[in-house]
């Protein structure tokens, strides 16, 4: 009967019939952290290979967020909301899509960068409903760790969704002291944004 039930499900469904069953066992997953998670992982591949996950800590009302994302991959955003949306009802889990804003961060920890929120500029241009960044950056130089730092960087700024989505081309330069002035500090670029969108759409 159960193998009659999977043959007739989709992917998604088939996820979260296991996730289901083991919601639990992934709630107090630091008891087996690694097996666990190469285990969800290997799940996930099988409804998209580009699918990543973040587990929050036990939030105040006792319950974790189960952040499924697309690393930033665009042509597996349909993955994500797909799957997030046949997710059923779970008494101590948040399934969320993509990565969010998180407003608390105020630097970023990648390799060996350290890059503080404060010390992040930037100018912008409307380009047909996306918007092109020139980031101006403390100590930046052409790397491998500041690329992916950077997109890290605007994925707690915007939100994974809105950094691939309504961002167009970024340029990347080294922040010059005397020019910041001229520049918005990188904690006004979502209110930015917003206002574009507003403007585009009235």
């Amino acid at each position: 009967m159960l193998k009659t039930f999977l043959k007739k499900t989709s992917k998604d469904e088939k996820f979260w019939f296991w996730f289901k069953k083991n919601a639990n066992l992934y709630f107090h997953f630091e008891n087996n952290q690694n097996i666990l998670f190469e285990r969800l992982k290997n799940k996930l591949d099988k409804v998209d290979t580009n699918l990543v996950f973040e587990f929050s800590n036990i939030l105040e009302d006792g319950k974790r967020e189960f952040v499924i994302s697309a690393d930033g991959i665009e042509e597996s955003f349909p993955s994500v909301i797909k799957l997030v949306k046949q997710a059923p009802n779970f008494e101590k889990w948040k399934i969320i899509a993509f990565r969010q804003p998180r407003k608390e961060i105020t630097h970023i920890n990648y390799e060996n960068l350290v890059i503080n929120f404060e010390s992040v500029f930037f100018k912008y241009h409307k380009n047909n409903g996306r918007i092109d960044l020139e980031l101006h950056l403390q100590g930046f130089y052409e790397s491998a760790e500041w690329t992916t730092a950077i997109f890290i960087l605007l994925d707690n700024v915007l939100g994974e969704y809105h950094t691939e989505m309504t961002l167009g081309f970024i340029d990347k330069k080294v922040l010059n002291i005397n020019e910041k002035q001229k520049l918005f500090p990188i904690s006004k670029l979502s209110k930015i944004l917003q206002d574009y969108y507003l403007e585009l759409n009235n």
